[in-house]
């Protein structure tokens, strides 16, 4: 008879953001497909109020600085816990800091210790990689991009799995035949608060404003796309250390009329069903959950090929591509979307078909099977 299994999820953020939403998918679909799950976090997190409301195990660990060793002692206790009882022990890192504390705690106990890495982006240089990352039994990487950085900083491809980032279907606030109702109903509120014109195409984008999501990118590419059709609207939803900076360029472009700065938006996806075309201008990207989201909210995307991205949309399928850093080649998608409602049409599709396949139920599945593969090769389990 198999024994049981407990997954150890470690997650070390202060704010919810999509690693921790992609985390909290991962633990339900696996609780579903047999598994226990403890999330082991910051007390007082907004991951910690996320998973309780979830209805999954929790518990906390002080995280105090990247290798810390009472993090690391607390957590050998709560494997032992869980090896006492005698379940099978999958210890799944979702962050770098809380890898850190993995690799400190595992030595010499019969556990499964797996690194999440979610960044397209070096992981904190070659001694960081080859600790957390290289010495990891088993490390998922959400997008072929993130594989490729990790297996060029010493890390061991064989060890390497491609487990594509997810969306949730059960969130999608709306069932098929609704969609049309939740559309109107979505473009009516956001139009009365943010004073935008019903007859003309909607553009925006989704993001936390910091430099690898380029949101500058967006605003210059914006910037020629209102000089060639200066009926559209851009909404941008989000906070983050580049807001100030992203408002002057908006002012200092004259673009005030036609760009709109939401700040934080509660429901994502009432914001990306009432879009036409969703933007991502990105630099660095893991995958995109957003992007991912915005495909099953139907607006059509126009994205840079940055990083992971690639593993999402296929040019001329299920959205259009731009090179990174380049305003004009990204005006020009958008461009053609406003342009072409055929090609919208054919792109939302195509989108729709993506976001099915990237499914949580199927991130869990192929996860599972990379853990119990892992297993197999630790003796004891």
């Amino acid at each position: 008879m198999t024994r049981p299994l407990t997954i150890i999820h470690l997650d070390d953020g202060r704010t919810m953001r999509s690693g921790q939403r992609q985390t909290l998918m991962l633990a339900k679909e696996l609780g579903r497909l047999g598994a226990d799950n403890l999330i082991l976090c910051r007390k007082g997190s907004p991951m910690e109020t996320a998973a309780a409301r979830a209805g999954l195990r929790t518990g906390h660990l002080p995280y105090l600085f990247e290798f810390d060793p009472l993090s690391a002692l607390l957590l050998r206790s709560k494997i032992g816990e869980e090896t006492g009882r005698g379940a099978r022990v999958v210890l799944n890192s979702h962050t770098a800091h809380a890898a850190g504390a993995a690799w400190m705690a595992a030595p010499g106990l019969p556990v499964l210790r797996v690194a999440h890495r979610r960044l397209d982006a070096d992981p904190s240089g070659p001694l960081s990689a080859r600790v957390k990352y290289g010495s990891a039994d088993l490390v998922i990487a959400i997008s072929g991009a993130v594989k490729e950085i990790l297996v060029s900083y010493g890390v061991p491809e064989r060890r390497i799995t491609v487990v594509n980032s997810a969306i949730d279907p059960e969130d999608t606030p709306w069932k098929d035949e609704e969609y049309q109702q939740y559309r109107l109903s979505a473009k009516r509120e956001l139009g009365i608060k943010f004073g935008l014109p019903a007859d003309t195409v909607w553009l925006g984008s989704l993001m936390y404003l910091v430099p690898p999501k380029d949101p500058e990118n967006l605003v210059r590419s914006a910037a020629e796309v209102i000089r060639r059709r200066p009926e559209v609207h851009y909404m941008l939803a989000g906070e983050g250390p580049l807001e100030g900076k992203v408002r002057r360029l908006i002012r200092s472009l004259g673009l005030e009329a036609n760009f709109h700065m939401t700040g934080f938006h509660p429901r994502p996806y009432e914001m990306l069903a009432a879009l036409d075309i969703f933007v991502l201008p990105s630099s660095g990207e893991g995958l995109g959950g957003a992007l991912l989201e915005a495909m099953n909210a139907r607006a059509a995307i126009a994205a840079t090929s940055a990083g992971g991205v690639i593993d999402a949309v296929t040019d001329g399928y299920n959205g259009l591509l731009a090179p990174p850093r380049d305003p004009g080649a990204l005006a020009a998608a958008q461009l053609r979307l406003i342009e072409d409602e055929e090609l919208r049409k054919k792109l939302i599709e195509g989108g729709l078909e993506k976001s099915r396949e990237l499914s949580s139920p199927r991130m869990a599945a192929l996860t599972l099977e990379a853990y119990e593969r892992g297993l197999a090769m630790i003796p004891g389990n």
